[in-house]
């Protein structure tokens, strides 16, 4: 894990107990165009024991100007005059923070006013979690309403969803610094999938959960990794997947058209390849089963199973739509409650999301 002394007149962090209850930690690199508006959603949280923890990473926009026009004694700006990529300065940040927990915000993104309020609220109603997310709208880079980013919420089936997804929002984490410092951070060696990576190690460790609210707005673009980062990302998330697969499935091989049906199922792309992807979930989900007694009963089971389901007739209306109906069927039959909420969040989510 590479460390670099930060350049600013931020003061160190000081003995465990004298900070705030949060540190909403967040990284720029020529973030202007938004950073205002993702700045203003933070200093609104309704939680107000928080400390706004801003690290530049050497931009050359106005990016620093605009965070010190901020009069706002909660503001904490560490501007560093090199480009040392977001895994360095998320350490950076851990390192600096004085919150017991970590609340993650990415510049360009936006925080409900009750994000904070509602996941420390879990976190003292579930002392045991040291993990904490929520579900999310999307954006397009624009900032028009894109659809929404659906999770898991127990923590057995976060666990299980590792398999086939990332299943905590980067932008809408709360974690324990301890629980991150113990593990040594964020690993230097992912440039992209760095959460991906902490949250496995986490959550070996300790039990995490998602609220079932959407508390974030997450700006995405379809184009935002060239092609050579969509090789980096794949690699990075096949390094993490072997280590899920161990723990959740151990002793399974994951083969080369595994690797490809799992990297093609996140990334929207299975195309042709839809039913060898069902065949291999349900493959997977009998052996998950048979080596985890009852999980199939758990409510939020059934939930994120449904949700895979409606992931899954999406594609498979690309290949026939009576293939995307009944598989849109059968999610519905597995929780109805899930789908249902999905199809009234994508009808309303554009006028939840402009407000």
């Amino acid at each position: 894990m590479s460390a670099f002394s930060p350049v600013s007149t931020a003061d160190p962090a000081p003995a465990a107990g004298s900070g705030p209850s949060v540190t909403v930690l967040m990284t720029m690199y020529q973030a202007e165009k938004d950073l205002r508006a993702s700045m203003d959603s933070v200093l609104a949280q309704t939680w107000r024991d928080f400390e706004f923890l801003i690290l530049d990473d050497g931009s050359r926009d106005r990016s620093v100007e605009i965070v010190r026009a901020y009069n706002d004694p909660r503001i904490r700006l560490v501007a560093n005059p090199v480009n040392q990529g977001q895994t360095a300065c998320l350490n950076q940040g851990l390192a600096l923070a004085r919150g017991e927990w970590i609340a993650r915000q990415d510049a360009d993104d936006l925080s409900h006013p009750d994000r904070l309020r509602l996941q420390m609220g879990l976190a003292g109603q579930r002392p045991e979690l040291a993990l904490v997310g929520a579900q999310a709208w999307l954006a397009d880079p624009a900032g028009r309403f894109a659809g929404l980013l659906n999770v898991p919420c127990g923590p057995e089936s976060l666990s299980w969803a590792m398999l086939w997804e990332n299943p905590v929002v980067h932008t809408a984490a709360l974690f324990r610094r301890d629980a991150a410092l113990e593990l040594g951070g964020y690993d230097a060696a992912y440039t992209i999938c760095q959460d991906y990576d902490l949250w496995e190690r986490i959550v070996r460790r300790h039990p995490a959960a998602n609220l079932a609210r959407r508390l974030v707005t997450y700006r995405c673009s379809p184009d935002s990794l060239q092609h050579s980062g969509r090789d980096r990302a794949r690699q990075e998330v096949e390094r993490v997947l072997e280590r899920v697969l161990g723990r959740l499935l151990p002793g399974q091989p994951l083969g080369a058209q595994e690797r490809e049906l799992l990297w093609a199922f996140r990334t929207g792309s299975l195309g042709g390849r839809v039913e060898a992807f069902r065949d291999l979930y349900t493959r997977f989900w009998a052996l998950y089963a048979g080596l985890n007694p009852g999980v199939a009963a758990l409510e939020d089971f059934r939930r994120t199973r449904a949700l895979h389901g409606a992931k899954l007739a999406r594609d498979l209306c690309g290949v026939g739509a009576l293939k995307g109906a009944g598989a849109a069927c059968r999610a519905l039959a597995l929780h109805p409650g899930a789908i249902l909420s999905l199809a009234a969040d994508r009808i309303f989510g554009p006028f939840v999301f402009s407000k």
